[in-house]
């Protein structure tokens, strides 16, 4: 049986729909009714859903309640950890840090008690350290200190000591470090939240740029590392290293929106700050534009995937077509 946290994220769905491709049984674990709703019509939308009912079984619980992990892993030997939060927001910073460092320090500490248990956690190229000149970033970048490091950074670079505890005291465990995921799901989360903004007309585009994958191809990567029983490596998830402006460019294409041409001056960054703090005081909505988008936007980190491919043999999806992809799953979801 394999158990994936965060089942309605965007990589948890997508790990569930590669499980349920390969015939293998999935328990998705979700905290509420409505997750499990979303989770299902995504399901469906590739078409695999009404062939496979019996393969999956859904839970409900919590990274941060013990019992309802115990219940949740028990029968698992194998545990997908996709649940976090991915937030640049201060007012989300207290519960980032709780499920992704606490959240994940619960999933190893059952699974070490269930034992038998094998784990893919999943990080981020955030938690790598940050290349010097535009190097490439690897598997070997140490961690640094650096006022580029958002609280999110932080928060996955210590969740993955969590892991190497784990796997020192025994438990066979893989750590991938996705960039920056594109795929279809919600579009108020995540990379979706580009879709949305781009949807809505943006005429500019950051400066910066990093690391792309599609979401299918994490999601089978993970699967297939776990089964050829790949342990205590971790493995940069980059297909491409793009600008933010090809990216903003590309997603406005295929929303059929105007084309961004302009370059975000740091002078715009910070009337666009100031614009969405007024904004979220009025709506309630949060901003999209705070003070560590606005710092990193105009930096450009590159990623090497080399080892990826030398332990798996794979060939990544275009960032361009799982874009395209993911801007038709948008214009449906929008339209109903």
């Amino acid at each position: 049986m394999n158990l994936v946290t965060g089942a309605s994220g965007l990589l948890g769905s997508h790990v569930i729909i590669e499980l349920l491709k390969r015939n293998a049984p999935v328990r998705a674990m979700v905290r509420t009714a409505q997750q499990q709703s979303e989770l299902q019509s995504l399901i469906e939308n590739y078409g695999i859903a009404n062939s496979k009912p019996d393969l999956i079984e859904w839970v409900t619980g919590d990274v941060l309640d013990i019992h309802s992990l115990l219940s949740c892993m028990s029968g698992c030997s194998h545990v997908y950890h996709c649940a976090a939060v991915v937030s640049y927001h201060s007012k989300d910073r207290q519960r980032m840090y709780a499920v992704n460092v606490e959240g994940t320090s619960n999933v190893v500490n059952v699974a070490l008690e269930l034992g038998d248990v094998r784990l893919c956690f999943v990080s981020s190229i955030a938690a790598i350290g940050k290349a010097k000149n535009n190097d490439r970033v690897d598997e070997e970048t140490d961690w640094v200190d650096s006022s580029f490091n958002t609280h999110y950074a932080i928060t996955k670079n210590l969740a993955e000591m969590e892991v190497w505890r784990a796997i020192q005291e025994g438990m066979p465990a893989v750590i991938v470090n996705p960039g920056l995921i594109i795929g279809p799901g919600d579009f108020d989360r995540s990379s979706g939240t580009l879709f949305r903004k781009l949807d809505e007309g943006l005429g500019f585009y950051p400066a910066g740029g990093t690391g792309f994958i599609a979401a299918q191809d994490v999601a089978y990567i993970m699967v297939s590392l776990m089964e050829k029983k790949i342990s205590g490596e971790r493995f940069i998830l980059v297909a491409e290293n793009l600008s933010m402006k090809e990216i903003f460019q590309s997603i406005a294409k295929h929303l059929g929106k105007p084309i961004p041409q302009k370059e975000a001056t740091p002078f715009i960054l910070a009337l666009a700050r100031f614009a969405e703090f007024f904004r979220e005081m009025f709506t309630g909505k949060k901003a999209m534009v705070t003070k560590e988008t606005v710092k990193n936007s105009s930096v450009r980190f590159y990623y090497d995937n080399n080892k990826l491919k030398e332990a798996l043999p794979f060939e990544f999806t275009p960032i361009e077509n799982a874009i395209a992809q993911t801007a038709a799953y948008y214009r449906k979801k929008i339209s109903v």
